[in-house]
């Protein structure tokens, strides 16, 4: 049994196809990412994709997730890759869903109802189920939620400071996002650190090459977290806003803004690339930050100071940390920014060890803390889809 498993992110699609071999782990005869999707950047957008161990890259029109899950779809084909299953990432599942879900008439019908609760994310993951059953009629297809790994936070931590009953009327709290990344990480982290899971507490900073938020984790669960009511909320993203004074959003709809204007400007014209006027990408901000652009430098020391500022509150909170993991694409890539993050926090307990942390092959799991830092400081490449199919795998009942 073969089960492809999609990955729809803000700018990115990936892919794994996991096999089921009986009694024992899943192989992946194809896996691969489609880069710089719906986005604005200066690179090329491009599919990479291994089968069997021989990689290939192209270079394509991904300007919707539609038209990057089409090629998907036909790229498994010509390789002759049987699918039997579809798993999907869908970022918020508002009050319909709690946990995972097997696709029919009513969830597509309450899917549909979540769409404006992650503008970035649910619209483009819905898109890319559309085109799966189009493309591979019959096929039953799954739904896995981020939102349930932060079910656990306390009130304290997920209430605003607005009337309750509204709050409670309409949902406004805080929910938290990246949960299928942070689910695969902290457990990842634990092994590594051969603590258990319950006992180890960790700041964990899910970097991503369109969303990123920080958590706090500690007793076996999510503590507290960067992203809020919506994933706009927390840190500098790269088109999206992060924290700013919700007088503003007011202030912008005084000034004319329909309400979905005003939910574009913050989602897709904000962040790095509203900072800079230059592009979305960090890496491409920190190198033209070196070259001299002011705008970009400005733009790198604001999302680093957001995330310090975030790195530091969570530490208060738990009274230190055990571990800071640096996970998904920009917190795996830019030793620059890792650098930026941890430098003069030795007070914090956080020492950096500046030779592993520009040697770290972006591929594997490493310690890049000095050794008599008081705080580890991993980095953790995420692994979503592996959630996904486990989540997936364990509905379908083949898991070994």
């Amino acid at each position: 049994m073969n089960i492809l498993v999609i990955n729809c992110g803000s700018s990115s699609q990936g892919f794994t196809v996991f096999h089921q071999n009986e009694g024992g782990e899943p192989d992946i005869p194809a896996y691969g990412k489609a880069k710089n999707v719906a986005t604005l950047t200066k690179a090329a957008a491009k599919l990479d994709w291994t089968v069997n161990n021989i990689s290939h890259s192209i270079e394509a029109d991904f300007s919707t997730h539609r038209l990057a899950a089409e090629k998907i779809i036909e790229v498994l084909r010509a390789e002759k890759i049987q699918i039997d299953a579809i798993g999907h990432r869908f970022v918020n599942g508002g009050k319909y869903f709690k946990k995972s879900a097997i696709m029919d008439g009513e969830t597509l019908e309450e899917l549909r109802e979540c769409l404006p609760l992650a503008p970035i994310h649910n619209p483009n993951s819905y898109s890319v189920i559309e085109v799966c059953a189009e493309k591979l009629p019959g096929v039953p297809q799954y739904v896995v939620f981020d939102t349930a790994f932060h079910s656990q936070m306390t009130q304290e931590h997920t209430a605003y400071a607005i009337p309750q009953s509204d709050a409670q009327k309409y949902g406004w709290h805080k929910i938290g996002f990246h949960g299928l990344s942070y689910q695969y990480v902290s457990q990842r982290a634990a092994e590594l650190m051969n603590k258990p899971l319950d006992k180890v507490k960790l700041i964990m900073c899910h970097l991503g090459t369109g969303g990123s938020s920080v958590c706090a984790f500690q007793n076996g669960h999510s503590f507290d977290t960067s992203m809020g009511y919506s994933p706009v909320a927390g840190l500098v993203m790269s088109t999206r806003s992060g924290d700013l004074d919700p007088e503003i959003v007011i202030d912008m709809i005084r000034k004319g803004m329909t309400p979905d204007q005003a939910s574009d400007y913050l989602n897709k014209k904000s962040g790095l690339v509203g900072l800079s006027g230059f592009s979305s990408n960090l890496g491409e901000i920190i190198h033209a930050a070196t070259q001299g652009n002011k705008d970009c430098e400005l733009a790198f020391q604001v999302y680093v100071n957001r995330l310090r500022g975030y790195i530091g509150n969570f530490l208060y909170q738990m009274n230190g940390a055990d571990a800071l993991v640096f996970t998904d694409d920009a917190g795996v890539k830019f030793a620059e920014m890792r650098e930026a993050v941890c430098k003069n926090a030795d007070f914090l307990g956080i020492n950096l060890d500046a030779g592993a942390n520009k040697t770290y092959d972006m591929k594997s799991e490493a310690l890049i803390s000095d050794p008599d830092s008081h705080v580890q400081i991993w980095v953790i490449p995420t692994n979503e889809e592996l959630t996904i199919y486990n989540e997936i795998a364990e509905i379908r009942g083949v898991r070994s």
